[in-house]
């Protein structure tokens, strides 16, 4: 019945059905893996997303049900309707990566310089889907965009009274000694 009404879009009386099904003493049903996976879909259908994720985690600290790939779809659809921002652009371009998307990464990482610019490890993995699919120019498109949207690395040495600072690729410093 919790998963009929979840599937129907019933999500407050699959959500009640549970929640009687938990309260009485004296039920001799318990929940099992399907009654979860009418739980966390009638959580994800309402944008309940933080009751939904109490829901899971109960299935195995309460129950003793270990999540099965249907609980975890449902809850990649629960975690749909939180609004995206880096984080979840971010986990989206992995996605990409692991499956050679290259077409929805290129997407995503557009969403991801306008949201965060600085943040290189985007261009990086973007670099790295380009390499795996044998686009090497492409590659050293991204890979050039990273090194101009970076500041160059430094050090700095302090040798008596002075200190001198060291830039990468910075062939003009007046210490520089010529081997």
């Amino acid at each position: 019945m919790i998963v009929g009404h979840a599937v129907h879009g019933q999500a407050r009386e699959a959500l009640q059905l549970f929640s009687e099904m938990r309260d009485k003493d004296d039920c001799v049903l318990t929940p099992n893996d399907v009654t979860f996976i009418g739980v966390l879909m009638a959580c994800s259908h309402a944008g309940m997303v933080e009751e939904g994720k109490l829901h899971f985690r109960s299935m195995s600290e309460v129950y003793g049900i270990e999540p099965r790939e249907a609980h975890f779809g449902c809850m990649v659809d629960l975690l749909c309707r939180v609004p995206p921002n880096a984080v979840v652009w971010r986990t989206l371009l992995g996605a990409c990566s692991v499956r050679g998307e290259l077409e929805l990464a290129a997407e995503v990482r557009q969403k991801l310089l306008k949201l965060d610019l600085g943040y290189v490890v985007d261009s990086v993995a973007m670099s790295n889907i380009y390499a795996n699919k044998g686009m090497w120019n492409k590659k050293i498109v991204v890979k050039n965009q990273i090194k101009q949207s970076r500041a160059p690395g430094c050090s700095s040495i302090e040798v008596g009274s002075g200190v001198s600072e060291f830039v990468v690729s910075d062939d003009n410093h007046p210490l520089m000694t010529d081997k």
